[in-house]
């Protein structure tokens, strides 16, 4: 059967009525045809198996099976058929039962030829309609499996950054046919270490062939992913509680040297029991990875577990930084930074490891409060990335400090228009909710604050600092702008307009009216209605 086409079959026990359905309009006109006729249920259930039609039109009374216990077959059977069940007035109840179980529409008898024509053209529209959408979505579908490859890859790299929800990674999980079911997940990072004078096309290509050959080095094992994160690093994802990744690794690191003649750094992160904690470990496993790099050491394998004693040991007050960098202290942020750096001999460049790695943490410590304040500040990644790479680089302690000062700096700058910005927004969507709720009597600090989750005296702190003003004097004076607009443009009593403004009390009404404005409320719909108050 043509795709383009629209096939009808006729379903009566009269002849004359089908003969009446068959001319009573001019079916090529409106590109459909009668593909077959059937005179009861059972042979109709035939030519439906091997005709399919799209449209059917059948009596309702029929000898043996009714109409509508054919249709609930037919539609079982068929469900993309459009059913249109003929019947007499009597069986006009009857009919309508027809519709709950999926019948398109019905006709009464006798039938009219416009009512035929008007429901065939509702009807091959609407499978018009229908067979567009289902193509559409067959091209959809065509095109998500001819990229799926790439969109496992982005979703791979989106499940490391954090960037899903936590309640949708089964989901996503399942579409691209990755099943975890150990609670083990763990990430490794590697870094090749090839030549340094190479060119962009040839380090492509070499950059590919260590991607096919760590794919194929796992191949053989269950429950490993291989996969490159954005900035062509070669990610391993375990999720075997059987494997001992870190052994793996080491197995791996000296077959990439023997084998391609390369030396390979590789960072491997702690063990999470969640998939949703699978970005935690890809962050422990980067970090490990530019401990290497930091340390100025090639061809290791280093697990994060190993360098946190050293992390824990560290002179950086986690806690205390983080707080001065979350609050704007930028003299205090300043003071424990170079605290952390004290009695480091700046011309003794055997301590640039050790400060190298004190830089690493502070640095990581910045990049995690700003995504803590918002989850996606521009090219932080490409930041955190071009830090690593000036210590690394570095050949004095004090560039490596003067940078770490910059960068922290520059953070707080960030984070305190990020937070600036935020009670901004805050602050004007609480003066929207004032103004849409004005008429509330309900309507007070404490209220407000329970609906935008705020400590009341937090809000009515950071309401001051913003506008200038108290809550109240703000919630008063717009209580107040209202009244004066009615008083305007309605002639209303004042207690309907204290009413109307979310004051129940006449008399606090009238008090804080004439504070406003200086005038009771009668004085100044006087002067109102002379025109001589704008």
């Amino acid at each position: 059967m043509s795709d383009c086409r629209i096939t009808v079959l006729i379903v009566d026990d009269e002849y004359l009525e089908r003969n009446l359905v068959k001319r009573c309009i001019d079916w090529n006109a409106l590109n459909l045809e009668i593909i077959g006729e059937a005179s009861n249920a059972d042979d109709a259930l035939k030519l439906i198996e091997s005709l399919k039609p799209d449209i059917i039109f059948t009596d309702i009374r029929m000898p043996g099976m009714d109409g509508i216990e054919f249709s609930k077959i037919a539609l079982q059977k068929w469900p993309d058929a459009k059913i249109v069940i003929l019947t007499a007035y009597n069986d006009f109840d009857y009919a309508q039962m027809a519709l709950k179980i999926g019948v398109s529409d019905f006709l009464l008898k006798p039938i009219d030829d416009e009512e035929v024509l008007s429901t065939a053209t509702k009807l091959k529209a609407l499978i018009e309609t229908e067979r567009s959408e289902r193509n559409e979505f067959d091209e959809l579908k065509k095109q998500i499996q001819d990229n799926l490859p790439y969109l496992r890859e982005r979703f791979l790299n989106e499940l490391i950054s954090g960037s899903i929800e936590d309640s949708a990674i089964d989901e996503k999980l399942t579409f691209f046919g990755i099943a975890f079911n150990d609670s083990v997940y763990q990430i490794a990072a590697l870094s090749a270490i090839g030549p340094v004078e190479i060119k962009e096309e040839n380090r492509l290509i070499q950059n590919l062939r260590m991607v096919n050959y760590v794919r194929s080095y796992f191949k053989k094992l269950n429950k490993v992913i291989v996969f490159v994160d954005t900035f062509n690093r070669i990610i391993i994802l375990s999720n075997n509680e059987s494997l001992d990744l870190y052994k793996i690794c080491i197995r791996l690191k000296n077959k990439i040297t023997k084998d391609i003649g390369y030396n390979t750094n590789i960072g491997i992160g702690n063990i999470k029991s969640s998939a949703s904690a699978i970005k935690t470990s890809y962050k422990e496993a980067i970090d490990a990875l530019n401990y290497c790099a930091a340390a100025g050491v090639d061809n290791i394998v280093m697990c994060y577990r190993d360098i946190q004693a050293t992390s824990e040991e560290s002179k950086i007050n986690n806690s205390r930084l983080r707080f001065c960098l979350k609050s704007g202290l930028e003299n205090e942020t300043i003071d424990i930074i170079k605290k952390a750096f004290s009695g480091i001999d700046a011309a003794n460049t055997n301590a640039i490891p050790s400060v190298r790695i004190t830089a690493l943490d502070i640095i990581s410590i910045c990049c995690s409060v700003m995504l803590e304040v918002k989850e996606n500040f521009d090219d932080l990644y490409l930041r955190e990335i071009e830090s690593y790479r000036t210590i690394i680089n570095a050949e004095s302690v004090q560039v490596i400090v003067e940078h770490v000062l910059a960068i922290a700096k520059s953070a707080i700058r960030a984070i305190s228009k990020e937070q600036a910005d935020n009670m901004n927004n805050l602050i004007s969507d609480i003066k929207r909710f004032i103004k849409e709720n004005i008429s509330d009597p309900n309507l007070s600090l404490s209220y407000v604050a329970k609906h935008f989750y705020l400590n009341p005296s937090y809000l009515s702190r950071m309401f001051k600092k913003e506008t200038g003003i108290t809550f109240i004097e703000y919630l008063i004076n717009k209580r107040m702008e209202k009244a004066i607009s009615l008083l305007k443009e309605k002639n209303m009593k004042s207690f309907e307009i204290a009413n109307a403004v979310g004051i129940n009390d006449p008399n606090y009404f009238s008090s804080c009216f004439k504070k406003y404005t200086g005038l009771n409320v009668s004085e100044y719909k006087k002067l109102a209605q002379r025109d001589e108050l704008s």
